[in-house]
């Protein structure tokens, strides 16, 4: 990476994962941009060969009232694949904007894999799909709880460290926990009468937990069936903290079971020098991450483009322009 501020950083996209996803996400796009649409359309076809119902359907049609809680995994898997990934083709092919890096959190990596060139997209995606029904089949139900407040609380206090699981540091006064939904209960209480600010997240499965291990056997020999090559954008892993440029069944599995490094992963980038972060998550959660991360005096660029707020066409728009200026 270059330390001159006055040249184009390199860019790096985000990808988000369990817990960004909702409703109607992207749908501004969806409804128009004819290369976002089509590129849905076109693995919405997969999914539906795969499992004989539509992403599509379910995502943006009746079932959408604007305060539902999307949290079915056997949706929010495929969902979450096919809104980024086909926001990473659009900014590839229409803006020209290509990824010098790429970066995940949770399945988000599974984006990042297909959208670096390291697994074909339509295998990546039914796999997701298969690893989701084995969760559902054999895990047991359970949570992730967004806590405000210093990590260090975690080795603090008894009822989390005996019982929940660490799953992410997001920052110096952020973390999240894994744990199963009777421990959620008592954990939200414990929490409400701290007076400590928190988010259940919308999944319905305890992962980065050990909680995860019953899938552990069927979701690798899912995986083992794709076919893994090298990367043509530079793949961070959001599990191991730096680059990674060989991927196999056992580090998708790592991806469901470890705990989340995407923070300090972000630490290591910026130690190279400045960055242009992309985020393609539905709701800005890998720029949040971002901003808690980056130091007051980084010269790094970020911008969001998905948001609930439909905000799209002006956010690429934006994005455009912050491209712009470094070309001046």
């Amino acid at each position: 990476m270059t330390q001159n501020p006055t040249t184009m950083p390199d860019f790096v996209f985000m990808f988000a994962g369990h817990g960004s996803q909702y409703y109607n996400m992207g749908a501004m796009l969806y409804h128009s941009n004819v290369f976002f649409r089509n590129t849905i359309l076109h693995l919405d076809k997969e999914v539906r060969n795969h499992t004989g119902s539509s992403v599509v359907e379910y995502l943006y049609g009746s079932r959408y009232n604007g305060d539902v809680i999307f949290d079915d995994i056997r949706y929010t898997n495929p969902a979450l694949f096919m809104v980024q990934y086909a926001l990473a083709r659009l900014l590839q092919e229409e803006l020209k904007v290509r990824p010098d890096y790429v970066i995940g959190s949770c399945v988000g990596e599974m984006v990042a894999a297909a959208v670096s060139g390291m697994v074909s997209p339509a295998e990546m995606l039914t796999a997701m799909i298969d690893q989701a029904r084995i969760i559902e089949r054999l895990c047991r139900k359970g949570g992730m709880i967004s806590i405000l407040a210093d990590p260090a609380l975690y080795e603090q206090e008894p009822l989390l460290y005996e019982n929940t699981t660490l799953a992410a540091i997001d920052g110096k006064g952020h973390f999240t926990l894994s744990a199963d939904d009777r421990t959620l209960l008592a954990l939200r209480l414990w929490l409400d009468s701290h007076e400590i600010s928190y988010s259940q997240l919308p999944v319905r499965y305890p992962f980065h937990s050990p909680l995860m291990e019953p899938a552990r056997g069927p979701v690798i020999r899912i995986m083992q069936q794709l076919r893994y090559g090298a990367p043509e954008a530079t793949f961070i892993s959001g599990v191991q903290s730096g680059p990674v440029y060989q991927v196999d069944a056992d580090y998708f599995w790592d991806v469901v079971r470890e705990s989340i490094a995407f923070s300090a992963a972000i630490e290591r980038l910026e130690n190279a020098g400045p960055c242009f972060y992309i985020d393609c998550s539905p709701s800005g959660t890998c720029s949040q991450l971002v901003t808690k991360t980056l130091s007051p005096a980084s010269s790094s660029v970020k911008q969001v483009i998905m948001s609930p707020f439909g905000q799209e066409i002006k956010h690429l728009q934006a994005l455009l322009q912050k491209r712009q200026a470094y070309s001046l």
